[in-house]
């Protein structure tokens, strides 16, 4: 059973001008602040994994982690392209059951038995067509002219879902070491490297979804696994019916309104701890 979760964040500037999609620096340490406070009520394990320079900066604020990493320092040799490779390196750092939630993502309540207890679960499933998941049927005429690809992916090719990683984790420790393999070996092959930064350079920006999420699609197809994953729900839109579960979609972590709605729920849970960030902000001049 599942008893620790992980977060993982690594900025490729190591500076605050990079603002993790926010509108400001503030906001995204605010939200961090307010998903690992939330998460660090139902799990006795709470650990961040960053870079040298990201674990600086969480660690003035005082989250409530029990445990931290330097294992994205690795990163500062991968293009920002590929940050969710990342995520990967965070996956398998794990060496006991593990969740990991985004940084932008925020747990209400604790996640349902059938997620603590899966051998792999996931936020939710995203159908390619569906609206707002047709950046995969993009990405495949690239993989297509890619000239290595990893053969499990190749053989295994998924034509209805992948899984959105919002949340990703699991029982069966082994899958996460398979995955990682094969995204190493895609995107840091020499010889895609012109498929990717030259002949589809417009779509550089999405590949994220294909070696991270499509990628673990294909990996559960090739294992027939596919009855053994949980998620939330089928459809993320479908989440608030089954758990108080909020996740800051793309633009909305540029909201203001909404942002407002996070200060004040930080402050309203933990006014210290709102009182760090908000010291650490102004000092910083963020």
């Amino acid at each position: 059973m599942i008893r620790k979760v992980v977060f993982s964040y690594f900025n490729p500037d190591e500076s605050f001008g990079n603002r993790c999609g926010f509108s400001r620096y503030s906001d995204f340490l605010y939200a961090t602040a307010l998903s690992v406070l939330c998460a660090s009520r139902y799990f006795k394990e709470v650990q961040f994994i960053s870079s040298d320079w990201g674990l600086d900066v969480i660690k003035q604020l005082r989250l409530p982690i029990t445990s931290y990493s330097n294992k994205l320092n690795e990163m500062k040799k991968v293009s920002r392209y590929f940050w969710a490779y990342g995520k990967l390196l965070a996956y398998n750092e794990q060496d006991v059951p593990f969740v990991h939630i985004d940084n932008d993502v925020f747990l209400w309540e604790p996640l349902p038995r059938r997620i603590l207890n899966a051998k792999l679960c996931f936020q939710s499933e995203e159908h390619f067509n569906l609206p707002g998941y047709h950046y995969y049927d993009m990405l495949k005429p690239c993989f297509k002219k890619a000239p290595v690809k990893p053969k499990d992916i190749a053989e295994n090719e998924v034509k209805d879902f992948a899984y959105n990683c919002g949340i990703c984790g699991g029982n069966y420790l082994p899958f996460f070491k398979e995955w990682i393999e094969n995204s190493r070996e895609y995107i840091f092959t020499p010889e895609n490297q012109d498929v990717f930064f030259k002949k589809f350079a417009s779509i550089i920006i999405h590949q994220n979804l294909f070696h991270e999420q499509y990628f673990a699609a294909c990996l559960i197809k090739k294992h027939n696994m596919r009855s053994q994953v949980r998620v939330l729900a089928k459809d993320a839109l479908q989440i608030p019916q089954v758990l108080k579960f909020t996740h800051l979609w793309g633009t909305t972590k540029q909201d203001k309104g909404l942002m407002a709605r996070v200060w004040l729920k930080l402050m309203k849970e933990d006014e210290d701890l709102f009182n760090r960030v908000s010291k650490f902000c102004k000092e910083n001049n963020i």
